[in-house]
């Protein structure tokens, strides 16, 4: 009996948990990332021949609780609509009874890709621009608690983007200020300690 791959274990797993898109707008293009609950796929919505981003619930996930929450995920998002923030465009219930949301689709790189290359005040710049959308956030009670370089894009044009508000809290008492947040980004940015030009 021969054993299968590392490689081809996880290509059959994201295999089965391909979304059954029937009765809706989109068209599976492909996977773009797994995430605690769900996975992220590449998708085109035929209606509007535009490519989006689908954050579906995977199959393994308990429905109700993984389902509510991934639903919430997307409330947050369509509540704060800023420039650094990825807007929401649909939300629901696939055929397979799994939750989904679909969102804008980000080409470009995370902070921790982008920000090797750069000096010290093209850094301090983004650090700048990462607060703004988590500044508003906070203004709306909103606390994004997974913040780090990976949940960062920055665009092909230079857009920044916060992204992954799986965690996110809502209406937080004792509100932590955005200053937080981003002491604990600069924190995790690799190499924090070589941030010279």
């Amino acid at each position: 009996m021969t054993q299968l791959s590392d490689s081809v274990v996880a290509r059959l797993r994201t295999e089965m948990q391909v979304p059954d898109l029937e009765g809706t707008r989109y068209r599976i293009v492909r996977h773009l990332a797994r995430g605690g609950m769900g996975s992220v796929w590449l998708a085109e919505d035929t209606v509007l021949k535009r490519r989006v981003a689908l954050k579906v619930l995977d199959l393994v996930a308990p429905a109700d609780d993984f389902g509510a929450r991934l639903l919430q995920e997307a409330r947050i998002l369509a509540g704060l609509e800023h420039r650094g923030i990825v807007p929401v465009h649909d939300a629901g219930t696939l055929a397979d009874g799994r939750a989904f949301y679909c969102m804008k689709y980000v080409e470009g790189q995370t902070l921790a890709q982008h920000i090797a290359a750069k000096n010290i005040q093209e850094k301090l710049r983004l650090l700048e621009r990462i607060a703004e959308p988590v500044d508003f956030a906070h203004a709306h009670g909103v606390i994004h608690r997974d913040l780090k370089p990976e949940n960062i894009m920055i665009g092909a044009f230079g857009e920044v983007l916060v992204m992954d508000w799986g965690l996110a809290k809502v209406g937080a008492p004792g509100l932590r200020s955005a200053e937080n947040e981003i002491s604990t980004l600069v924190l995790l940015t690799p190499n924090p300690s070589r941030v010279t030009g």
